[in-house]
């Protein structure tokens, strides 16, 4: 299977970050998307989910329960299920959500 980035859906996810979705639905082992941030994302915690952010481009503040660390181009950042977190930059980062991302199981804190 190929998916195109030319031909991802792009939404907003909040007042500061837009994503495309590269791979995602609902009940996918995993979904894949890319996302730019500019500002503070919110936080939350997700009763669900395990995401990984790989960042591309730009620096950002991710903060994981009590941690929190700055990252640039080239960090890795796990965000295990059940962890509050949140990210605050201006950063493009791909995201990768297992299993596939249930808003309905992400509260916002």
């Amino acid at each position: 299977m190929f998916f195109k980035y030319k031909k991802a859906l792009e939404r907003n996810v909040g007042d500061n970050m837009k994503i495309k979705d590269i791979f995602a639905g609902k009940d996918m082992p995993m979904d894949f998307v890319i996302g730019k941030l500019d500002g503070f994302h919110r936080t939350f915690i997700n009763k669900k989910n395990t995401k990984y952010y790989f960042i591309i481009d730009g620096t950002a503040t991710v903060k994981i329960d009590d941690e929190t660390i700055e990252v640039e181009k080239g960090d890795f950042v796990l965000i295990p299920v059940n962890s509050k977190h949140s990210i605050d930059g201006n950063v493009e980062f791909a995201i990768i959500c297992t299993p596939s991302f249930d808003i309905d199981s992400e509260e916002i804190i």
